[in-house]
């Protein structure tokens, strides 16, 4: 494989909007635009294309030919970003740790959002519910420890679980959502 090809598969890329294969194949793998690797997993489906497409063994003459590069790339694509999407999942297993952790405290531990998807995004995630803990009632806690889990789905099954109504949950979450907020104005940057 040359520069040269490599250079064509770009050139053929980024010419007639074609850069919505790549668009659309990482939002076929539930990539969100506002992920912060976005731009690098797009230019990594670049450099992908540009390879099939010097790989490719048939000349582009036709819409038809182009139409079957396009599907057959889109493949390629998909699976090698799932690979990488993958290896990412696997090699971000990150575990919260700190000199002033209450041992006595179970709940404590579980203050680590897994939603988040880089390791900085997670130490600050992390950072930011330590404070909220700090700084919130016992039972709005209880909320943060119970929705952090990822085990209820709704505010009732919370409800349920902790046999209150969900008026009671209800003001549990609006009293963390307004702690949350004064944390935010007092620290910006957290956030």
């Amino acid at each position: 494989m040359t520069t040269k090809k490599l250079q064509d598969g770009f050139n053929f890329l980024y010419s007639d909007k074609r850069t919505r294969l790549v668009h659309g194949v990482l939002k076929g793998l539930g990539v969100a635009v506002n992920r912060d690797d976005y731009d690098d997993l797009f230019q990594e489906g670049c450099l992908i294309f540009a390879q099939v497409f010097a790989d490719y063994p048939e000349p582009i003459r036709t819409p038809m030919e182009e139409r079957r590069l396009m599907t057959f790339a889109y493949r390629k694509i998909r699976w090698r970003l799932l690979d990488i999407l993958r290896h990412q999942q696997r090699g971000v297993e990150v575990s919260q740790y700190s000199l002033d952790q209450d041992e006595l405290n179970p709940e404590s531990r579980e203050l680590d959002d897994p939603r988040a998807q880089l390791p900085f995004d997670r130490l600050a995630n992390a950072a930011f519910f330590d404070e909220l803990w700090r700084r919130s009632s016992k039972k709005a806690r209880r909320y943060l420890s119970l929705t952090l889990q990822d085990r209820f789905d709704s505010d009732t099954a919370i409800a349920k679980h902790c046999g209150v109504s969900r008026q009671a949950v209800h003001q549990w979450k609006q009293q963390l959502i307004a702690t949350a907020r004064r944390l935010q104005k007092d620290w910006p940057d957290m956030v």
